[in-house]
């Protein structure tokens, strides 16, 4: 028996660069990051000729350059990488700082992505150092598949002189390049793609030696300089549509003051810090032991975009933050693709959206970075530049799970956003109001759940605390505990103190409570000799109102959701006046998807309406465990027939079943409205409302009335939910938002087909 040998065919150079690397800008980019880790400051990319029959592309950088050793024992060893195995100048390593962005070994092959030939010239920054050449023409690889890769040559050589002005560094010289791919277009993609290639923050810092990449294209000039000349446009406006220049990355400092953030950090010693702002105001900072075993020196950073600040960035850069990208991932520095494209859901952070839209951030309201810093060697990209990191269990808990570092961070900032600031419509984009009732009453119970046993230490808003009122009892209660446990586990005495002085106000605010309800018991009698007086003058003035009252609170409440309607509209509206303000096309789709948020926002509005004037739960905007069975009764009872304006009768069939299930009150309220108001259009003069409990536990409620039912010309049973579908003269979006809704909570809709007598819906509902 003996040992056999693999032989490498040629055709393998295709295998690693131009169908590995399958796109221009990605190509750029690995050479751009080979510059850098070769500790290079600056790093300039020059399309010469680019519009001509000979164009070429010029990667220069001011790197440690390499010798005849380097070129003979690295850059010609296929798939050798020195980052990878610690050989590569350690000690540079540390003394500039930097970690580098690449680890494959393979980013030299994006030359071949880029042009047939490559010309390479490169000076050491050892002493004496000669001027090293080699030549690759890549085509000879393709020519026979049956040659060995290492029997075909590159031509290597020594020059006396060079044209480019290099002390030290590499020069790539790219020939043969595709004239049919860049274009004017094309180059302000690529500038605004190495816009995002590097952490904003990677120039801002002492510790990590400065990196500049700049882009030249001298046949863009001229029209780069008519651009600069409108006087209009502001300089991050004028950036993005010039082509020539450094390549900055601005955008998160723009935001940094202007809407809400969260950033979360987990170190090497085993801690994890999450700090939450908004605008100039610091709410919390929160320590806890590190959950996540496999991460180390990985942060998070995520900015809320409420309609205003969307507006905002718009302004200030030019673009529409859903073009500009979404949550970005960066390893030392340098970005890894695709995550925080225009589409692209790899983090599944849409996915989890759709499960509940009034519950979960999406990621047309985000945008932010995940930053992984040092080795970290299961956090890696695949070797197929553009599909993200490997997924392995290191993976899995940054981002693959609903217990993910990345979902826990984003679940904090959601608790913030909606049960703090109500998805932050009821503010501007300068300030914000953290001393209302409601807004005190959220930052308490937030405060108080994210304190547990792995909290090691917190920091939080003194000023929240001040305005603790006796309704915020249980919460602060729960926080003083928590607050007791920290400060004992820590030996954090100002903690113990805080928790000892909220503990005071709530016993002051009980006691006065106390004195205040026996006050009210020795008032009982005369109360209720004034109330018997006014019964008779209510009966002698013959004042009789069936509508039944209401407290200050559930007032104020309707009015408050009123008031965060009427916004979003004029939200909305402002948004769509200014595309017309500036002249912009409007598309159909434009238009009908408009009318369809409009549309929807006008039903919130009628619905709150009736269950302000005959309230028949207590809170009806708020996701609650309650009996659904005796919701639909109850507003078909109070409110349906209440507020009738036709001949249609709404009836319940009775049946005692009961069925606990999460939801919304207003939520159903809109579909009951919607599927009446489509009984009417369709002259029914009774529609049934019907609950059965079936065997397997759901619960079907059945909506079935006697009107002209289903149109025989209809192919498709589904396309009645479609948006804009009517068989009559309105707008179609009635049913559409009913299935939309339904689908929120993972329930079902259908129509009974074999029904020839009328209308019947079922919505299946499942706990």
């Amino acid at each position: 028996m003996s040992d056999k040998y693999f032989k490498i065919s040629s055709a393998l150079k295709n295998l690693i660069g131009s169908d590995l690397i399958t796109d221009n800008f990605v190509a750029v980019f690995e050479l751009v990051k080979n510059s850098f880790d070769a500790r290079a400051t600056e790093v300039r990319i020059t399309f010469e000729d680019i519009y001509s029959n000979n164009p070429k592309i010029i990667i220069q950088d001011n790197g440690k350059g390499m010798d005849t050793e380097d070129l003979n024992e690295k850059w010609l060893f296929l798939g050798y990488s020195g980052k990878r195995d610690n050989t590569e100048d350690y000690r540079d390593k540390i003394k500039s700082g930097r970690v580098y962005a690449g680890a494959k070994g393979v980013g030299r092959f994006s030359c071949d992505r880029l042009g047939k030939y490559l010309n390479l010239i490169t000076v050491s920054e050892k002493p004496n150092s000669k001027i090293e050449n080699i030549f690759v023409d890549w085509t000879k690889f393709e020519e026979n598949q049956k040659i060995l890769f290492d029997k075909i040559p590159v031509i290597q050589s020594d020059l006396s002189k060079t044209k480019y002005n290099l002390k030290h560094g590499t020069v790539l010289e790219i020939t043969g390049v595709q004239n049919d791919f860049w274009n004017r277009d094309n180059f302000k993609k690529l500038k605004e793609k190495l816009s995002k290639l590097i952490r904003p923050d990677l120039n801002n810092s002492d510790d990590v030696q400065k990196f500049k990449i700049i882009l030249s294209v001298p046949e863009e000039e001229s029209k780069d300089n008519e651009v600069i000349k409108l006087k209009e446009a502001t300089v991050i406006q004028q950036y993005y549509n010039t082509v020539n220049g450094e390549i900055k990355n601005f955008v998160f400092n723009e935001l940094d003051i202007k809407t809400t953030k969260i950033e979360s950090y987990i170190d090497d010693n085993g801690i994890v810090t999450t700090k939450l702002t908004d605008r100039d105001n610091f709410i919390y900072e929160i320590k806890e032991k590190n959950e996540f075993d496999l991460l180390s020196n990985v942060s998070i950073t995520l900015y809320f975009l409420n309609r205003s600040a969307k507006l905002t960035f718009n302004k200030r850069t030019g673009v529409e933050h859903v073009e500009f990208g979404s949550l970005f991932v960066y390893k030392n520095g340098f970005r890894i693709y695709p995550y925080g494209e225009r589409g692209d859901d790899s983090l599944g952070i849409d996915n989890r959206a759709l499960q509940g839209y009034a519950r979960y951030i999406g990621l047309r309201s985000l945008v932010g970075e995940i930053a992984i810093q040092g080795v970290n060697y299961e956090l890696r990209e695949t070797t197929s530049r553009g599909d993200g990191l490997l997924k392995n269990k290191t993976y899995n808990q940054l981002a693959n799970k609903d217990d993910s570092f990345l979902i826990r961070t984003l679940r904090r900032l959601e608790k913030y956003v909606i049960d703090v600031t109500q998805w932050g419509v009821n503010n501007d984009d300068e300030n914000i109001d953290l001393t209302s009732q409601k807004a005190i009453e959220g930052l308490v119970k937030l405060i108080a759940n994210i304190t547990d046993k792995q909290t090691v230490d917190l920091k939080y808003n003194k000023d929240i605390f001040n305005l603790i009122s006796l309704k915020e009892e249980k919460s602060a209660t729960k926080l003083v505990k928590n607050f007791k446990r920290i400060a004992a586990e820590s030996n954090n005495e100002p903690l113990f103190k805080e928790a000892q002085k909220i503990e005071n106000a709530i016993n002051a605010s009980l006691k006065r409570a106390d004195a205040a309800e026996k006050e009210r018991d020795i008032k009982v009698g005369e109360k209720k000799i004034i109330e018997q007086e006014l019964e008779k003058k209510k009966e002698q003035l013959a004042i009789v109102t069936s509508i039944e009252s209401q407290d200050l609170a559930n007032v104020t409440n309707l009015h408050h959701q009123v008031f965060i309607i009427s916004d979003t509209i004029k939200s909305i509206l402002k948004e769509f006046s200014l595309k017309i303000l500036n002249k912009e096309k409007v598309s159909q789709v434009e238009l009908k998807e408009l009318i369809d948020e409009l549309s929807l926002e006008n039903s919130k509005i009628e619905s709150i309406s009736k269950f302000g004037m005959r309230a028949i739960f207590e809170d009806f905007n708020s996701i609650k465990k309650k009996d659904v069975i005796e919701f639909f009764k109850n507003y078909v009872d109070k409110i349906s027939n209440y507020f009738k304006t036709s001949k249609l009768r709404v009836e319940w069939k009775p049946n005692e079943d009961v069925y606990n299930v999460s939801f919304r009150p207003l939520d159903l309220a809109i579909i009951i409205d919607n599927i009446i108001n489509n009984a009417k259009k369709h002259k029914a003069t009774l529609l049934q409302i019907e609950s059965k409990i079936l065997p397997s536990k759901a619960l079907h409620i059945h909506f079935k009335d006697n009107g002209i039912g289903l149109n025989k010309n209809i192919e498709q049973v589904e396309d009645v939910f479609g948006k804009g579908f009517s068989t009559t003269e309105s707008t179609g979006l009635g049913l559409y938002h009913v299935k939309n809704i339904v689908e929120q909570y993972n329930w079902d809709i259908d129509i009974n087909t074999e029904n020839t007598k009328g209308f019947e819906l079922i919505v299946k509902i499942k706990k």
